[in-house]
């Protein structure tokens, strides 16, 4: 490995979603997105549902839309677990944004705290496929 990429390994509950190497990795933090370089400090933080952006040493960007979950950096290995990952060349824009306004009227008629958190998650994750298939496509 370049003195200057990073290990990355993406990890869900059903799977090992992504190996490789990158020069940066960008994450939805849930005190704000960051990116991880080389040579970054130590830390684990938890995710938000949102982007996931890793450009590679060829400058070729993927990006995945992601649950929640946490993410460690620990000498230029960033170990990333989530709840759910998708490759964002992969996602339906249009049933991610059926997905929205469906789960928009649900948090809206929630009649209980534990609903209206599941709504919003709901409303969440479509919002990050929507955000992940637009930068991937140039949007």
């Amino acid at each position: 490995m370049s003195a200057h990429l990073l290990s990355i390994s993406i990890v869900t509950p059903q799977t090992t979603a992504f190996e490789g190497t990158a020069l940066a990795v960008s994450v939805p933090g849930s005190y704000g997105p960051f990116q991880i370089l080389n040579s970054h400090a130590p830390i684990i933080s938890s995710l938000d549902a949102g982007v996931v952006k890793i450009e590679d040493e060829n400058n070729v960007v993927t990006y995945f839309a992601t649950k929640e979950g946490f993410v460690e950096v620990l000498k230029n290995n960033v170990n990333i677990v989530v709840e759910e990952l998708v490759n964002a060349n992969s996602i339906d824009v249009l049933d991610a944004e059926t997905e929205l306004k469906k789960a928009k009227q649900l948090a809206d008629g929630a009649g209980s705290k534990h609903e209206k958190d599941r709504a919003r998650n709901d409303v969440h994750w479509a919002e990050a496929r929507i955000r992940a298939a637009n930068l991937f496509a140039g949007v």
